[in-house]
């Protein structure tokens, strides 16, 4: 299997409210961030191509970001603790201190 990553991936766990309008009605975590996109952990999923508006809480700033799903993957409730499960959103728009909180972490991990 090819790796499809463009840039590597840091773990940061944060709250993220997401929808499919402006208003953004679900909230999951945000498993982790790259400059062009991040892993929400949830049931709650969009299918692949559909455009996702997101608000990633980080406690000491709230980031706007915009997406489209890339992949998704929903799992039986009881299962979600022990299989990957949640979406994949490639950004299309993107709050710039978000890309500098992803570089200092990943300068901080090289």
């Amino acid at each position: 299997m090819s790796e499809k990553r463009i840039s590597p991936r840091v773990n940061i766990r944060s709250t993220v409210y997401y929808g499919t309008t402006g208003d953004t009605p679900h909230t999951a975590f945000m498993v982790d961030l790259s400059d062009t996109g991040i892993c929400i952990k949830t049931n709650n999923v969009y299918k692949p191509g559909t455009k996702v508006f997101v608000k990633i809480d980080t406690k000491e700033e709230v980031y706007k970001a915009e997406g489209i799903v890339a992949w998704a993957k929903k799992v039986p409730p009881r299962l979600a603790t022990l299989v990957k499960n949640g979406m994949g959103i490639r950004f299309t728009t993107i709050d710039r201190g978000l890309v500098d909180l992803y570089r200092n972490r990943v300068d901080y991990i090289s």
